[in-house]
């Protein structure tokens, strides 16, 4: 039972993976900054930092995930355990398979809550722990992101006016960037100018982007490197952001079966190990959708949604809330979508992925309860 348990630990991880890792990293794609291949190989990689560092950060969210819901002095065991995980990767599979963004989050609670009323009834169910803990974050959270890169895309796109077309040149003035200064006057008499070349002097000049470029030996920052910078970082607070949330909650359904002073060391490295695979091997179907089907990206509204989707997780895992990524990412990018144009954001691929985030929570708990009453 330990290994079949364990074995399933990480079939959900790796479904993790799969689902959620391309989230943070989709506006990368959707904007063309990076290629998906090149997208997914930095989002696995700042995921796999943030699952190792949840490790001495995350026992809120280890606890919540694993004894929270239920009263003090109820006994889990290794079939509990092993219903909430076929439920929840049943269903994270199949919207994977399909296409759609769902929340692991959402599916671990459905589960939690199907094989425990099957289990024990509702009388040891901590009903107002599920609502403060679990269903008001994960409500609030994709209308809190939408709100707030609708308001930070105003800020942003004008910064990126400003900046974007720009470049700082660095070269010698005979090179032509720019005409060198006059020669001073000289302080032995009136008119008199010294004879002293400025040629050697490199000049810092700021100038547009296509002046810059035709200075071959010129050294240049642009506009346009700062905000690939800038999104390409924000990218990866993300998934860093995302690891740190989602890998306590489903090493926190591997610690029954692993006992001693180890045993959570182990289930972190199972579940940070089996995420990247699943980002890696199977990431790209749900990256397509929100980077190419949900909305036009431009670079000011890109880089909104990435920075508030790693801000709101950010403060969530160190609050230890267990946020759905998905909802907030996807939150994000429809609220970019608004900034830009609301007639180019396609209704009915948001109404699709809307669908799924309501009927995780019953298909995972029917799942589970049916896999609990199997197991009895």
């Amino acid at each position: 039972m330990t290994f079949v348990l364990l074995t399933f630990v990480a079939l959900l991880a790796f479904a993790n993976g799969a689902n959620d890792t391309c989230k943070g990293v989709a506006t990368l794609v959707g904007f063309g900054t990076a290629t998906p291949r090149q997208a997914l190989l930095w989002a696995t990689a700042t995921t796999a930092l943030g699952a190792g560092a949840s490790y001495w950060f995350a026992g809120g969210l280890v606890k919540s995930f694993s004894t929270g819901l239920f009263a003090a002095g109820t006994t889990l065991d290794h079939p509990f355990f092993l219903a909430v995980l076929v439920g929840a990767s049943a269903w994270v599979i199949f919207a994977t398979l399909t296409g759609l963004p769902v929340s692991t989050t959402h599916a671990i609670i459905g589960a939690l809550t199907g094989a425990g009323l099957v289990s024990f009834g509702s009388a040891r169910f901590e009903w107002g722990f599920l609502g403060a803990k679990f269903a008001f974050p994960l409500a609030l959270s994709p209308f809190l992101s939408m709100a707030a890169v609708y308001i930070v895309a105003w800020p942003v796109s004008l910064a990126a006016g400003r900046l974007l077309g720009k470049c700082v040149c660095v070269t010698q003035p005979a090179a032509g960037c720019a005409e060198p200064a006059p020669a001073p006057a000289s302080r032995a008499g009136a008119g008199t100018a010294t004879m002293t070349s400025a040629a050697a002097i490199p000049l810092v000049v700021v100038a547009s982007e296509r002046e810059c470029a035709a200075e071959p030996m010129a050294a240049t920052a642009t506009g346009s490197m700062a905000a690939d910078s800038l999104h390409w970082t924000s990218s990866g607070m993300v998934g860093f952001a995302r690891g740190w949330n989602d890998a306590p909650k489903i090493a926190a359904l591997s610690l029954v079966a692993l006992s001693g002073p180890n045993g959570m060391a182990t289930g972190f490295a199972i579940v940070t190990v089996a995420m990247a695979l699943g980002g890696l091997i199977a990431g790209r179907k749900v990256l397509e959708t929100l980077a190419k089907k949900v909305t036009a990206m431009p670079l000011a509204e890109s880089l909104a949604a990435s920075l508030t989707t790693a801000a709101l997780v950010g403060m969530a895992s160190w609050k230890s809330l267990p946020v759905s990524t998905t909802h907030v990412s996807t939150g994000a990018i429809i609220g970019a979508g608004l900034k830009h144009d609301a007639r180019a954001v396609k209704w009915r691929k948001v109404g699709e992925i809307a669908v799924s985030w309501v009927v995780t929570l019953p298909v995972a708990a029917l799942v589970a309860a049916g896999m609990k009453m199997l197991l009895r």
